[in-house]
Formats: structure tokens, C-alpha cells, sequence
């Protein structure tokens, strides 16, 4: 079964500090790099599309914004 999940955006992003990640020995530091570098190619490769397409549909409408009706006016008909 193939659906369709909605994220809902956090209300406060958590902010990552340099103090409040531990201290790693050099191995394990670029150990851990690697791993992140591997997941971003994965996680990039397999949603790329939507990742793009999101991107476009952003910058679409901050080309051309939805223009929304002035309540003053008057319907044509």
C-alpha cells in the first residue's frame, strides 16, 4: 500500500549548537561524516523528484504570486 504521508512543519526548528554535540576521537568523527555524506546521496537519490519539484513549485509562485480578489471590487457579473 503506496500513501501519501503529510509532514507537519515543527512549530520551533531545534537549533543544533557545536556545545552540545560531544566530544568524538578523529576516527569517529569522519566515520560519522561518511555516514552522513552516504545517507544525503541515498535520501537525495531516492527523492530527488519530489525534492525538485518542490523547489520549482516555490519558486513558481515567488515568480508569480497568487493574487487574491480586493474586497472592494465589484464581480463583473
Amino acid at each position: 500500500m503506496n500513501q501519501s504521508i503529510e509532514m507537519s512543519k515543527p512549530s520551533a526548528p531545534h537549533t543544533l549548537m557545536p556545545t552540545d554535540l560531544p566530544p568524538l576521537s578523529d576516527t569517529s568523527a569522519v566515520q560519522i561524516l561518511d555516514f552522513l555524506h552516504e545517507l544525503v546521496f541515498r535520501f537525495e537519490a531516492h527523492y530527488g523528484g519530489q525534492i525538485h519539484r518542490f523547489y520549482e513549485q516555490q519558486r513558481d509562485i515567488r515568480i508569480n504570486p497568487p493574487v487574491a480578489p480586493r474586497p472592494d471590487e465589484d464581480e463583473p457579473f
